[in-house]
């Protein structure tokens, strides 16, 4: 197959590290493929482009077709590029993509909230911003349905609320389950830091996490006073976001350390040195953070909602994200009953068995592509 491996519109989050492992993966499966990769400035970066074999080639994308005050060139850019390559198909890990190729277009959707329009998520939202989210969604959701041949979704609930919500047709949606990246692989497992060391004496929550709205990160001002002052417990938050956006939201609260955000391959270490996955999320078609953390043996604390329940199951102590002491009891119960924590553990790694791995996920892409070729070949 020739294809285009489009990654032009990701600038942030899991599609980073999906596109990234996915990219990895493809390096060490052998086949007669040509891939063809644009890139956004993003993934530029995180790529080390020269050690990829010679059926690789990049395409440096230097500004999202996204932004409408840029997308005419861009878009122009990009179907130049295409008319030279001359793909059988094109693959945009994540879209929309802002443009629609010529050859047949397999796009990867994993925007929760273009399908699932009764999520508590926008009921979190003054009417200025409600207005504005669901008017970003349609216009998301317009280019998902008139560039997109076929889609490819994490879920089979995903896949059920696009052909309702979207009326995009069942029989062109697949679903490819997500996973944690393979640099998990790699790293080495460390046992849960020992806090009854003096230099350690406080229990670690780590949320890898950009900071948006849905993401629902502000309760943690709540939960951190309840714990620290009402409980007199010693807990830490770790979060991943811009600088900013920490000023803005958690300035002066000492028991919430940022760390910016991170690179793929510095994540395993970040959960070495955590007693515990926290996500308080409103909002999610899949997030790698659930099986990231039954990878690195750390229990899951996170938000009983359906998605967070269908893709850990048994493997999280779950609370309501919308109450504060809610969340702060079911911390405390996870610090203070070691067999809870051990147990959450244990089926965590059972849970995992369950997931994708970064290599079968890839393969997976793969057969997508081959099957809508040949099926485009025979009728």
């Amino acid at each position: 197959m020739n294809i285009i491996i489009n990654t032009s519109t990701i600038v942030i989050g899991g599609g980073i590290q999906v596109s990234k492992s996915l990219l990895e993966e493809l390096k060490g499966i052998i086949n007669n493929n040509n891939y063809h990769v644009f890139l956004s400035p993003k993934l530029d970066e995180e790529i080390k482009t020269l050690i990829f074999p010679d059926n690789f080639k990049f395409y440096k994308i230097p500004v999202s077709p996204s932004k409408l005050m840029t997308r005419r060139t861009v878009v122009k850019e990009l179907m130049a590029l295409e008319k030279s390559i001359a793909p059988d198909i094109v693959f945009t890990v994540f879209g929309p993509s802002y443009w629609k190729p010529k050859a047949i277009h397999l796009c990867g959707y994993a925007d929760g909230a273009g399908y699932t329009p009764d999520s508590i998520a926008f009921k979190q939202l003054n009417f200025i911003e409600y207005i504005r989210t669901k008017l970003l969604i349609n216009y998301k959701n317009h280019f998902i349905t008139t560039t997109s041949s076929f889609l490819v979704v994490e879920t089979e609930v995903a896949k059920n609320n696009i052909s309702k919500f979207l009326s995009f047709p069942k029989s062109k949606i697949f679903v490819v389950g997500n996973t944690y990246s393979g640099v998990y692989n790699k790293c080495i497992k460390e046992p849960r830091p020992n806090n009854n060391d003096n230099n350690n004496d406080f229990f670690k929550l780590l949320t890898l996490s950009s900071y948006y709205k849905h993401k629902n990160l502000s309760i943690i001002n709540k939960v951190s006073d309840i714990l620290n002052n009402e409980y007199q417990l010693n807990v830490k938050f770790y979060l991943t976001i811009k600088h900013e956006e920490y000023l803005k939201n958690f300035r002066g609260n000492k028991n919430i350390i940022n760390l910016g955000p991170q690179l793929v391959e510095d994540c395993p270490k970040l959960y070495n040195r955590a007693d515990a996955m926290f996500l308080p999320t409103l909002l999610e078609t899949f997030s790698a953070s659930y099986p990231e953390a039954m990878k690195m043996e750390r229990p899951i604390l996170t938000s009983n909602l359906d998605f967070a329940q269908d893709i850990c199951g048994e493997a999280a102590l779950y609370f309501d994200p919308l109450d504060g002491y809610d969340i702060a009891n079911k911390i405390k119960s996870i610090i203070t009953d070691p067999l809870l924590y051990d147990d959450l553990v244990e089926k965590g790694k059972k849970r995992l068995k369950k997931f994708e791995t970064s290599r079968s996920r890839a393969e997976k892409y793969l057969k997508c592509c081959e099957e809508i070729i040949k099926s485009n070949v025979e009728s």
